[in-house]
């Protein structure tokens, strides 16, 4: 089973800002450029990467570069490991976040500058603005036709709506938890949220770092997406100022047919810049920034990407009785007619915690009609008894919890990573295999597959 890697992280004020302030990086496959980016950043803040699923060493790497990891398998996109670092984050008291990219195009050494402007302004949403005339073509007539279109949509100029480099405040990140984008739509939507609640938003210029390369973007995707978010940027803030919710000012009506210049101009930069995976340039060096003075972090013992193993859909359940966390016991494996909703998870795992309140909701809805739920986990791994009954408490949990330590009956299950959820219908037959977090429309879609 996985966990988190969580050397001692001591929760520093910021000498700039006099504020407690996380650098967040979120990474997939950066292992080429992640130690350098990470040794840099420690020069001015302490470090959290969401390893979103790698199959390189960007975990390993990243720890032995003194950072705290969150393993985030499988893959789920920026926006969801963002969310995970946000929620780990609040939960250790931060007042704010610095997020900025793995791969080495956001200079570490700018740091200050967003944490003097968030001191001075008390910001919610600090925005690193590039110099789009420092960008490939086509790149900078993209982001300046795509900085028009937005600004649009919104009512107020945002000289870049894509930048990753950006300081959040605390109340900034409570309010982007409840987001489900994905990618760059994700840090678009914050923007849209920023404004429309009536936070502080700035802007600092930072440094346009390409080298030279291509963009890994597939622009016909990327377009769609883009306007897509645009539109419905558009629609909330109408909304809005309907219900007088927003004071930002608005565009003349003559501007709506304007919009079909920049519309038509980003299709075709994204139609000439779309070209296969096999046109698209080699990786980037390994970025090299100035070697930070030691920190007081230690690291700690790297541990291996989990690689999920094969389906058990349509084996039998293999039989054994759990001990469960109020005395009782639990028999699995057996033809007893009933529905088993059989959970993996930890106290540690962010997606366990946020898919617990359904767990417990399908508990209390279907235990008198022949569906029960558990949820196993293991009090040796990355956590204690005690770990797990505070957990319980705090989130009001009632559902029955068994505890394992037995290494071979994960194994029997092939719990390679967690949240995992399998349903057993009342022959004793496997019948769903879910891996990652557990949603409504999931549940409600097994069990009306499994229940006759």
């Amino acid at each position: 089973m996985a966990q988190p890697s969580e050397p001692i992280h001591p929760r520093a004020v910021d000498p700039i800002s006099g504020k407690a302030v996380l650098a967040l990086i979120p990474a997939y496959n950066e292992a080429a450029r992640i130690s350098a980016v990470i040794e840099a950043t420690r020069a001015h803040l302490p470090v959290l990467v969401v390893d979103d699923g790698s199959t390189d060493a960007t975990a390993r790497l990243a720890e032995d570069a003194g950072a705290v990891v969150l393993r985030q398998v499988p893959n789920q996109g920026k926006g969801a490991a963002l969310r995970a670092g946000f929620r780990w984050a609040l939960e250790r008291g931060y007042d704010a976040v610095i997020m900025l990219d793995a791969d080495g195009q956001h200079d570490p050494t700018e740091i200050p500058t967003f944490l003097h402007t968030y001191a001075a302004h008390e910001s919610d949403l600090v925005i690193g603005q590039r110099d789009f005339s420092q960008m490939p073509f086509p790149r900078n007539i993209s982001n300046r036709l795509g900085t028009w279109l937005f600004s649009w949509a919104l009512g107020q100029h945002a000289p870049d709506n894509q930048s990753g480099y950006r300081l959040l405040s605390r109340r900034m990140l409570e309010a982007t938890l409840e987001s489900r984008e994905h990618g760059f739509e994700f840090e678009v939507e914050m923007i849209v949220t920023c404004v429309l609640l009536g936070y502080r938003l700035d802007w600092v210029p930072i440094r346009t770092i390409y080298a030279g390369e291509g963009s890994h973007i597939r622009p016909l995707p990327h377009l769609r997406h883009f306007l897509r978010v645009t539109a419905a940027t558009r629609r909330r803030v109408q909304a809005a100022r309907r219900e007088g919710a927003s004071a930002a000012r608005r565009w003349p009506l003559w501007a709506i047919p304007a919009l079909l210049v920049p519309v038509a101009a980003l299709i075709a930069v994204a139609v000439i810049t779309n070209r296969p995976d096999d046109d698209l340039p080699p990786p980037l060096p390994e970025m090299r920034f100035p070697s930070p003075p030691p920190v007081t972090f230690v690291p700690p013992t790297p541990l291996p990407t989990a690689t999920p193993l094969p389906s058990l859909v349509g084996r039998p359940a293999p039989e054994h009785t759990l001990t469960l966390l109020d005395g009782g016991t639990l028999r699995i494996g057996a033809a007893d007619g009933e529905i088993l909703l059989l959970n993996f998870w930890a106290t540690w795992c962010v997606p366990c915690e946020a898919e617990m309140p359904l767990l417990q909701q399908v508990y209390e809805s279907y235990r008198d009609e022949g569906v029960r739920v558990v949820a196993v986990t293991d009090p040796n791994a990355g956590q204690t008894e005690q770990d797990i009954r505070d957990f319980l408490a705090r989130l009001d949990l009632s559902l029955p919890v068994a505890l394992e330590t037995d290494t071979a009956f994960f194994a029997q299950w092939n719990v390679a990573q967690i949240p995992m959820t399998y349903i057993i219908d009342g022959e004793g037959i496997i019948r769903v295999q879910h891996i990652g977090e557990l949603h409504d429309d999931d549940v409600e879609a097994y069990l009306e597959q499994v229940r006759p």
